[in-house]
């Protein structure tokens, strides 16, 4: 029966030095791959790539001021004439239209050095899409139904176009990153072994946009005034991490 206990308590201690030994192999195991990780080289460079499509619809913004010697007199009479230009744009089947702003404000009058309401002013603005080849003739009949101010136009071209461009801007962008990352290498005398990893940055699309705030030019031109869109430029970035 002692020789049994005896064998038990030289088992016990002998089972921690076996697993003091197992750490001791993974650390040095780990050293060993340290100074691989530690001595790889990486390369971080950016590409950019750009496209420019035609533009194809016009965003156009129009505002309606009106004065008014009271509050609800100014309101109304706002209320009615964008009423009549809203029915005259959906006549004209255009796209997204949609109120953008409305303000009553009072108006003020400087008289010898003094400050005196004389009225409000009321203001509302509705925004929408059309086609670029009916955007002057969309905007005499928004001014002939009462609108008094062009604040912004801009333009754009479809989805699918804006898509497609954008795929190509990125492919132009990793063409080169990749260009740029081997002429460096091969001027210092290495080579691109692998990409570690790639970050796509958010593509950024310009609007070519008129001036803001024009001032309409109501009846008074005998036709229309031409609307030209130009190209809408589609901007894309790809960061590559390349080792060496």
């Amino acid at each position: 029966m002692r020789h049994l206990t005896t064998f038990v308590l030289s088992l016990a201690f002998f089972i921690p030095s076996v697993a003091a030994i197992a750490p001791s192999a993974k650390a040095q195991e780990t050293s060993q791959k340290a100074p691989e990780v530690k001595n790889e080289r990486v390369l971080t460079v950016t590409g950019r790539g750009e496209r420019y499509v035609k533009t194809t619809k016009a965003r156009i913004q129009l505002g309606i001021t009106v004065d008014g010697k009271t509050a609800i007199a100014t309101q109304t009479e706002v209320a009615s004439q964008a009423n009549r230009i809203v029915s005259r744009l959906q006549q004209l089947n255009v796209e997204k239209l949609q109120t953008t702003g409305i303000q009553l404000n009072p108006k003020y009058v400087y008289e010898n050095n003094r400050q005196r309401q004389e009225g409000f002013t009321g203001q509302t603005s509705v925004s929408f899409l059309v086609a670029i080849d009916k955007a002057g003739e969309t905007l005499d009949a928004a001014v002939a139904s009462g609108a008094n101010q062009i604040e912004q136009i801009s333009f754009i071209a479809t989805d699918d176009t804006l898509n497609e461009a954008r795929q190509l801007a990125l492919q132009d962008a990793v063409k080169d990153a990749q260009s740029q990352a081997n002429t460096v290498l091969r001027a210092l005398g290495f080579a691109p072994k692998s990409i570690k990893t790639i970050q796509i940055e958010g593509s950024a699309i310009a609007y070519p946009i008129s001036p803001q705030r024009m001032e309409s030019l109501a009846a008074k031109t005998a036709s229309s005034v031409p609307i030209l869109g130009g190209e809408q430029k589609v901007d894309g970035a790809v960061t590559l991490q390349i080792t060496y």
